[in-house]
């Protein structure tokens, strides 16, 4: 446990991924609140940070691509004069930068034999653990509790005028839209895009709502499928917003219809009424806290499997209908 906390700077290597890094709010919450620290800083990669801008229990963002990421985060935890890092990637890697920058207190878990570069460590789950108790456990090393605390974004004063003028820009007015993302990083998380096409146009037409996709680079094919097949109803602007932008549509959304995906979770930390469904990843671990996210799942056998390929034609997404999306969005607004 932390002593004298008031007095400590804590630098903590974030995650890459944009569900992950949202989970790791509710921690420096707690270390802000619980254990007074005097300043955090998170270090992580330009695809995420847009997560932790805002937030009043963040003091400095450190943004470094994955290509400088060691060089760079070396240099500023050996100059930065940290008492504490908290090491959330599980990596060997991760664990030796503040070891070798000397850092008193390093926190972690133990894997890739690194447990003798941390100073404080717990052994990995060897059970199914929610993201949260995950990080939460960590927190239990530094004497605060973040369990119970749900993650959340945060918008700095000026984005309020920011977001009016985007929506006002895109012609949308607030609560009259439901934002879609019809992509993600993994194929057996991809709901059919048929699919996806007539829940556009049962929004349409059943609740009088624009829908708008988001999303990244990536997605920008299968927006332009979905927006094809729902005959034009829906707008496709994945790619052509930061996750930053992608946020103020989520703040002013009626709603969110989505795979299970990294914008998943922010939509749900926003605490906006979300739509997704589980079928190969595990609810357990990652499922959104919020109460006003609905989790759809079709329970077939092999469900969950983890895996990124599938040999029962997907089944677990196929159980997924139309019917049931819409009468949740409906049970939601």
């Amino acid at each position: 446990m932390i002593n004298n906390v008031s007095r400590n700077k804590i630098a903590i290597l974030g995650l890459k991924r944009i569900g992950d890094a949202i989970y790791t709010l509710p921690l420096m919450e707690a270390l802000k609140q619980q254990g007074n620290v005097a300043h955090i800083t998170v270090f992580t990669e330009p695809q995420v940070a847009a997560i932790y801008e805002a937030n009043p229990f963040v003091d400095d963002i450190q943004v470094f691509r994955k290509s400088d990421f060691w060089q760079h985060t070396l240099a500023q935890l050996k100059s930065g004069q940290f008492d504490v890092c908290i090491v959330l990637h599980n990596a060997f890697k991760y664990a030796l930068l503040p070891f070798l920058a000397r850092i008193p207190m390093r926190v972690g878990y133990i894997k890739e034999g690194r447990g003798w570069l941390l100073t404080h460590k717990l052994p990995l789950p060897t059970s199914v653990t929610h993201r949260l108790e995950h990080n939460a456990r960590l927190g239990d090393l530094l004497g605060v509790d973040a369990r119970g605390i749900l993650p959340q974004i945060y918008l700095a004063e000026k984005e309020t005028q920011q977001s009016q003028d985007l929506l006002k820009h895109l012609g949308l007015v607030a609560g009259g839209y439901v934002v879609m993302v019809v992509g993600s990083i993994s194929p057996t998380r991809r709901w059919f895009h048929d699919r996806f096409a007539e829940v556009v146009k049962r929004i349409a037409v059943e609740l009088k709502l624009t829908v708008i996709i988001v999303g990244g680079p990536d997605d920008v094919e299968a927006g332009a499928s979905v927006m094809h097949l729902s005959n034009g109803l829906a707008r496709n602007l994945a790619g052509r917003t930061s996750l930053r932008e992608t946020i103020w549509l989520m703040r002013s959304a009626a709603a969110m219809v989505t795979n299970d995906t990294g914008p998943m979770h922010v939509a749900s930390a926003i605490g906006i009424p979300t739509i997704t469904w589980y079928g190969a990843a595990n609810e357990d671990e990652i499922a959104p806290p919020s109460p006003r996210t609905t989790i759809l799942n079709a329970r077939v056998p092999c469900s969950p499997c983890v895996k990124e390929s599938c040999a029962h034609d997907l089944i677990c997404l196929k159980g997924i209908t139309p019917d049931m999306v819409m009468n949740a969005l409906k049970a939601t607004l």
